[in-house]
């Protein structure tokens, strides 16, 4: 990364305690489209999550894959597209969009500025969270490195599917409607409904879900 970027996310994520209290954590992003609930129980009820074995095993999985991208020339390995710049847990907080979170990974190519997440799943298909979680990462990259954005890519990592998505204005907008939708949840302390009921027990809240 040059010097200029180095400069330019310090400026960007420079922001004291007390302006950082009211930015949303993008990773909710994801929540809420897994379940409006989740996003009462975090920041209402102040409840966290308790990290699983198989939740653990996902993220270290995550992250060796994250440390090998860092060793490639090319993209996911896979792709000939080559990387001219490269920027890894790139911690950045924007008062203009209200969130605040970390970068797993912006790559700069011919094209321009693309972020990629890499999640630990066999899914077939690209899950809404994912994406709209991937595309607030890459509004916050785009401000602080001051580089257009072009696409979002999410690579599962256990079926080994790749999806590049164009980021449109229709993705943006849908990204601030459901940051909204999570602050009416947060300024109106009011328990939201869920649909998808036939996950829940999955759900690491589903115990204190269930006696509500």
């Amino acid at each position: 990364m040059s010097w200029v970027s180095r400069s330019r996310v310090r400026r960007a994520i420079c922001l004291s305690e007390e302006d950082e209290v009211d930015l949303i954590p993008v990773k909710w992003i994801e929540e809420y489209h897994y379940c409006p609930r989740i996003i009462y129980f975090m920041g209402v009820l102040g409840f966290r999550e308790r990290e699983t074995a198989l939740m653990t095993e996902g993220r270290e999985a995550e992250e060796a894959e994250e440390e090998r991208e860092r060793r490639r020339s090319t993209l996911l390995a896979k792709r000939k597209e080559r990387v001219l710049n490269r920027w890894q847990k790139l911690s950045v907080a924007s008062q203009r969009l209200g969130v605040i979170g970390v970068v797993d990974l912006a790559i700069q190519t011919e094209s321009g500025l693309k972020v990629v997440e890499i999640k630990n799943t066999n899914a077939k298909r690209l899950l809404p969270g994912y994406l709209y979680q991937t595309v607030a990462y890459g509004m916050l990259a785009e401000e602080a490195l001051k580089l257009p954005l072009r696409s979002v890519i999410i690579h599962h990592l256990k079926g080994g599917r790749t999806f590049e998505v164009n980021v449109t204005e229709e993705l943006r907008e849908h990204v601030k409607w459901t940051l909204v939708r999570i602050r009416n949840i947060l300024s109106k302390e009011k328990l939201p409904a869920t649909k998808r009921v036939r996950e829940c027990r999955g759900c690491g809240y589903y115990r204190v879900c269930r006696r509500i």
